[in-house]
């Protein structure tokens, strides 16, 4: 009679293994506790992070660049845009760089043939726009060059006044009802897409298991965590899942891409076999070496939600995130 009263446990497929990476991932010294990359201010470029505004005008703090990862507006006229838009252009930043989002359904002209309702009855286009001093990305790549050493690699070290950042843009989000830029969740169009030497990343969504929690569920790409892990950026800028919004800082080594690919189903045992060999080499590793130099020996990407609404009514909320690269 007892035992008919226990709840019912259910597991799920690939549960076990899960719950077993994730404990591997907690014993890597590199994945143990929150990582705070280091940066000395008189040689830093500061990045002002925002998204999702929704016709919200935040105020932003100073930096050198301002990125936007998308929804300007609420519903995507042109007159909501060409608001946002001169807000943006008259921000004293070097830098101002865009990307779209789903509301903003006016700079998808392939979404507005299906759907001719969501043009609000205007007969201005994309092309009537004045994007002022705004850097428009979709699909496409830019330079932030800070000036004197314009030779040698795309990611030249050095000062202020030296350093390059290779950017890439796109706008592109799994479908989630009707909106703009939206693909099949099932369709992997991220495959080789971003430039192997891009610094920056912005997206309008979110990678998978990178703040991307909604309701209880993982809502970002795992084909964008995949290819994001592949080119392993400085920085990858979001918003999309307001509700996520926030900084995190990782290493994407070998033993994290094998945790995040046993998280979306595309890998298992033999998966989880390579990471407990991934974590006994750092251990031992660490027996020689401080987790400050194992850090410095590696590449750290910081990823950031910079939704700046929330709630039902997408009220302004959330401050800007400053990243200095």
């Amino acid at each position: 009679m007892g035992s008919e009263n226990k709840p019912r446990v259910i597991k799920l497929p690939g549960q076990r293994c899960r719950g077993l990476a994730t404990t591997l991932l907690k014993l890597h010294p590199l994945h143990s506790s929150p990582i705070i990359p280091s940066t000395t201010a008189t040689s830093s470029i500061r990045i002002i992070c925002i998204s999702d505004t929704h016709n919200t005008q935040p105020d932003l703090p100073p930096g050198d660049v301002l990125i936007h990862a998308g929804d300007l507006t609420e519903n995507g006229s042109y007159d909501e845009i060409q608001a946002q838009l001169t807000w943006l252009s008259g921000q004293p930043y070097r830098y101002k760089v865009l990307v779209a989002g789903n509301h903003d359904v006016l700079l998808d002209e392939v979404f507005l043939e299906s759907y001719p309702e969501r043009k609000y009855g205007q007969t201005k286009t994309i092309r009537d726009l004045d994007w002022g001093s705004v850097n428009y990305l979709r699909d496409s790549s830019m330079t932030l060059d800070f000036g004197a050493d314009s030779q040698g690699d795309d990611r030249t070290p050095g000062g202020p006044e030296g350093k390059r950042f290779v950017v890439y843009g796109s706008p592109w989000t799994p479908q989630y009802g009707v909106s703009a830029f939206q693909h099949p969740r099932e369709q992997d169009i991220w495959a080789d897409r971003i430039p192997s030497n891009a610094d920056i990343v912005i997206t309008h969504g979110p990678p998978r298991l990178h703040l991307d929690t909604r309701d209880f569920y993982r809502a970002g790409c795992p084909f964008l965590a995949q290819e994001v892990a592949r080119v392993r950026p400085q920085l990858v800028v979001f918003g999309h899942i307001h509700v996520s919004y926030g900084r995190e800082d990782v290493v994407l080594d070998r033993v994290r891409r094998a945790y995040e690919e046993i998280f979306s189903g595309w890998a298992g045992w033999g998966a989880l076999s390579w990471m407990a060999a991934g974590v006994l080499l750092a251990r031992v590793r660490g027996f020689f070496s401080t987790r400050e130099k194992m850090m410095r020996a590696e590449r750290i990407t910081t990823f950031v939600n910079a939704a700046v609404v929330g709630g039902m009514k997408n009220e302004l909320r959330n401050q800007p995130i400053a990243v200095e690269l």
